[in-house]
């Protein structure tokens, strides 16, 4: 039996602001106290979390079964086999090892190696497969342990909110920069761009507030730092800048590790934004390698890249900010390098209509509502026109088309004061080719690094403008904040075939009974899973114990049906299976999202007998 169990590890930096503690471990352990395991149990974690000791280290090497890396995202999955371990299901105790470098950020190592006994836990087991149970453990650090554990390592965060100072709405997409007052020189600590929530995190090593101009000197007297504020939109202009001098003041100066804040700013929420790619904002939901962090909405994942037609999304206004008399337009742009940019043009998009808003209208005498378009397959509308109520008739779309350097101009008769949304679909594929990733491999070879498809990241601009056709013009703004996407639209291999049906020139038709071996080769850059299957009408159930994986790269073999390699044994053996006819198949799927759907893979099939 196996035994999975995903979760979720977060510390706690106040009330409304925690940090998921990437780049950590979680390590599972038999049981230390077997005479109170029960007790242990049902104990609140809060009361069983502490440091974890030498001696209590040392002990603890001989009932260790097993550890995950902690995502960036906080997700962790750890997987135990219980044949290997003789786990079977019971008590574990579980620890949380962050070691002297921490949460991926620049810092020196410290000492000492840090590692913490959280709970001992009784897994909730479901079983949602044969041979498989599964549980779930979220756990958030409690802020007086995590910011004492911060201290230690000398790490220091400011979690905070942007607002709009008068309606009170979060506002996403603009870049929030922290300062500490010094007497010599203030210093930069670090910036963020805040989510949709309006949600920022900054997360810098204490260095960055005792910098000096001499670096012989420390003036930095106080513990901690003084803090203040500046935040710009996306495209650069400056919402709120704070005096230095509010540093010193009483909820600012000689501030704790962990500082939480809120700010607010007038009009900063009508400033257009580009912040997602299909269900995933730029700012939080996408790593620094342009891939997922967690799910959403079914889509991604951990660790997911994109590949396909992906949905831009954001905030296009309908009045330009900087010349509310002319209507804004909008596009972006895109490059491989992230130095040269060119337009995404009509030769960039996908086919498909897109829908990027909605008006109102009089239809039938009454009210009527009609969807605002992009869409290259239909003529352009008149620019703001109103169709004249002609029911029965449907009501016609409004539609839009880009222009030849891919501006779209916002509908002014448009709902909501603009396009929010999705606002451009772009068909990767356009940038970055793909296809056939197989062309002169054969089944049970390996793909050889020369013959590995891989993918590239793709870089993503915003800009808006009141006059496109003045490049030159004072209110051309471009978004500060880059998108980035790792996009691979490779196939992945998939290569199947039953050795012994074509050998000595055989048409493929002759039963299979003494010998059988399935040549298969499974590979891509970002492969979810992939597996080799036998079913049959005369079997019980498909044959378990071939192989599979769930590892990039995937996995390639000229497998013995009939003798399988150690390691392997089949629940059902070739010996036993009835003569009849035999599915032989190679799963394959890719960890891939458009942003909204992910890759449903694919399946190759060989039919046999026996």
């Amino acid at each position: 039996m196996n035994y999975i169990i995903k979760g979720n590890l977060r510390g706690l930096l106040c009330s409304d602001c925690e940090l998921p503690v990437a780049g950590t471990s979680v390590k599972v352990y038999r049981p230390s106290d077997q005479q109170n395991e029960t007790r242990l149990a049902v104990a609140d974690p809060k009361q069983t979390f502490h440091q974890v000791n030498d001696d209590e280290l040392k002990a603890k090497e001989r009932l260790f079964i097993t550890q995950s890396d902690v995502q960036e995202n906080g997700d962790f999955t750890i997987e135990i086999d219980g044949g290997k371990s003789g786990y079977e299901g019971g008590s574990i105790d579980v620890d949380w090892y962050c070691g002297n470098v921490p949460f991926r950020i620049p810092i020196p190592k410290k000492d000492p190696v840090l590692q913490f006994h959280i709970t001992t836990l009784q897994p909730l087991y479901k079983s949602t497969q044969e041979n498989v149970q599964y549980a779930r453990f979220d756990y958030k650090i409690d802020s007086k342990w995590f910011c004492r554990i911060l201290t230690l390592l000398d790490i220091w965060v400011v979690c905070g909110y942007v607002t709009d100072c008068e309606t009170k709405a979060p506002i996403a997409g603009v870049r929030v920069f922290a300062y500490d007052v010094d007497w010599l020189q203030d210093d930069a600590l670090g910036d963020a761009f805040t989510d949709n929530n309006g949600k920022f995190t900054i997360v810098y090593p204490g260095d960055n507030f005792r910098k000096t101009l001499l670096p012989w000197l420390n003036v930095e007297w106080p513990a901690g730092p003084d803090y203040y504020f500046r935040i710009e939109s996306s495209s650069g202009t400056v919402l709120l800048a704070e005096d230095r001098t509010r540093g010193r003041q009483n909820d600012r100066h000689n501030a704790n590790n962990c500082f939480c804040v809120k700010l607010c700013t007038k009009g900063g929420g009508e400033v257009p934004w580009f912040t997602s790619v299909g269900y995933f904002s730029i700012t939080s939901d996408i790593d620094a390698g342009g891939k997922t962090l967690i799910t959403k909405f079914g889509a991604g994942g951990t660790g997911y890249g994109f590949f396909g037609s992906v949905k831009l999304g954001g905030y296009a206004t309908k009045r330009v900010p900087s010349a509310p008399g002319s209507a804004l337009h909008y596009r972006f742009l895109y490059s491989l390098d992230n130095v040269n940019f060119s337009p995404v043009t009509v030769a960039q998009m996908e086919g498909t209509a897109l829908k990027v808003a909605t008006r109102q209208i009089t239809w039938n005498g009454t009210v009527g509502f009609q969807d605002v378009v992009i869409d290259i397959n239909q003529p352009a509308s008149v620019p703001d026109s109103i169709p004249a109520d002609s029911f029965p008739n449907p009501i016609p779309d409004h539609v839009l088309h880009p222009d030849a350097n891919g501006w779209v101009r916002v509908d002014q008769p448009a709902l909501d004061n603009g396009f929010y949304g999705s606002l451009f679909y772009l068909n990767t594929n356009t940038i970055i080719g793909g296809g056939d990733a197989s062309t002169g491999l054969l089944p049970g070879d390996e793909v050889l690094p020369v013959n590995q498809k891989n993918g590239t990241m793709l870089y993503i601009k915003f800009q808006t403008t009141d006059d496109p056709t003045n490049p030159s013009s004072p209110n051309l703004n471009t978004q500060a904040l880059i998108g980035k996407i790792y996009v691979n639209n490779w196939n992945d291999v998939n290569l199947l075939k039953l050795q012994e049906l074509f050998n000595g020139g055989g048409s493929g038709c002759a039963p299979v009974q003494s010998a059988a071996h399935a040549n298969f080769t499974a590979d891509h850059e970002l492969m979810l899973n992939w597996a080799l299957g036998v079913n049959s009408n005369a079997l019980a159930h498909e044959v378990h114990g071939l192989p599979q994986g769930n590892v990039p790269r995937g996995g390639f073999a000229k497998f013995d049906l009939v003798n399988p390699p150690m390691g392997f044994v089949l629940d059902q053996p070739f010996s036993a299976w009835p003569s009849c006819a035999y599915s032989l198949t190679l799963g394959t799927v890719r960890k891939l999202t458009t942003g909204e759907s992910n890759d449903q893979g694919r399946t190759n099939q060989v039919i046999f007998c026996k």
